[in-house]
């Protein structure tokens, strides 16, 4: 089950970037500065540039210092009342990580980027790195200037340190009806609890998965909404087999 972009089309949207011609440190571009060696290499710029571009003209941009742990909260409060910050990702999620985090060796600046979908427990991201040349959209520390990352969806969250905006009221045309998911003649995702041992599961009738966590469960029913079944263990087994757990 997903929603937002996959990672390949969360790649094409990462070239877009890369290919917008922006200023390099200390050059500023909408209130943020510029990357540094590369000129796309700056984390507060990249969600600049996705708020700038895939949000409506309702939509004002923060003016952010340069830190990455001050994107949410200063965007939030650039719009009024508009936004709420949340503690778990969906799909086009501005976040921002706190400074010093071990987590995601963040240091005093901290972090932010923008969750650009959700395949099942991965989250998509897109960011930029000040201070990392360019080696790829997959690339890793130290040539992660600009990249597209996957992490899990039980720990990128509030519980290690990040912090959301969902920007999907706001999106321009060309990002929405994006779900990953949404193909002629996909099965229906839904779960199943069972009322005699009090197990959740997700399952589209014909594969099913246990879900162990409760942050998963509520990913699930809160943020995509999926209708719940009720059946025994044993009903579960006879239709489905042994389901790992």
């Amino acid at each position: 089950m997903g929603s937002g972009l996959t990672k390949n089309k969360s790649k094409d949207l990462m070239n877009k970037y890369l290919s917008t011609s922006l200023p390099s440190y200390p050059w500023v571009w909408y209130g943020t500065l510029g990357g540094s060696p590369s000129a796309h290499s700056n984390c507060t710029l990249f969600s600049q540039w996705f708020l700038k571009n895939y949000t409506n003209d309702s939509v004002r941009l923060a003016m952010p210092s340069g830190n990455g742990y001050e994107m949410v909260d200063k965007f939030i409060a650039a719009n009024g009342g508009k936004f709420s910050k949340s503690g778990t990702p969906q799909a086009f999620s501005l976040f921002s990580i706190s400074p010093n985090n071990g987590n995601y060796v963040t240091y005093e600046a901290g972090h932010t980027g923008i969750v650009l979908g959700i395949d099942g427990n991965t989250v998509i991201t897109g960011e930029a790195n000040y201070g990392a040349p360019y080696g790829g959209l997959d690339a890793r520390y130290p040539n992660n200037g600009t990249v597209v990352m996957t992490r899990s969806l039980s720990t990128f969250n509030s519980s290690t340190g990040v912090t959301f905006v969902n920007l999907n009221n706001y999106l321009v045309d060309e990002l929405k009806n994006t779900d990953n998911d949404n193909k002629k003649g996909e099965k229906k995702m839904y779960l199943i609890q069972t009322k005699d041992t009090g197990h959740f599961f997700v399952t589209d009738g014909v594969t099913i998965r246990h879900i162990r966590t409760t942050r998963i469960l509520g990913f699930y029913q809160h943020n995509l909404g999926l209708p719940t079944d009720v059946m025994l263990q044993g009903e579960i087994d006879e239709e489905f087999g042994k389901v790992p757990m």
